[in-house]
């Protein structure tokens, strides 16, 4: 059982290294630094809704990356990442 969370962990991390930078910063800022929304638009300097749009947009194409696997990761089935 905690190998595939490790597994799942290693693989949610790779799809979000792959992001393009302006979804990949605050995806890794927020998950994986423990970042809230303020301290990240500080960091990039952009406002607040822009980072919760980003977001937004890096869960989507995240889970159109992942499929069937982000789902199970998102219900609780293997709480890894949200």
């Amino acid at each position: 059982m905690w190998q595939n969370r490790e597994e799942n962990r290693d693989e949610l991390l790779s799809a979000v290294l792959t992001l393009p930078e302006t979804l990949r910063q605050p995806m890794y800022l927020y998950y994986y630094e423990d970042f809230n929304t303020l301290e990240i638009a500080e960091v990039l300097q952009i406002e607040a809704e822009n980072v919760r749009n980003r977001l937004s947009r890096a869960h989507k194409k995240l889970k159109m990356m992942l499929g069937e696997k982000l789902g199970a990761i998102r219900d609780g089935r293997e709480k890894v990442f949200w």
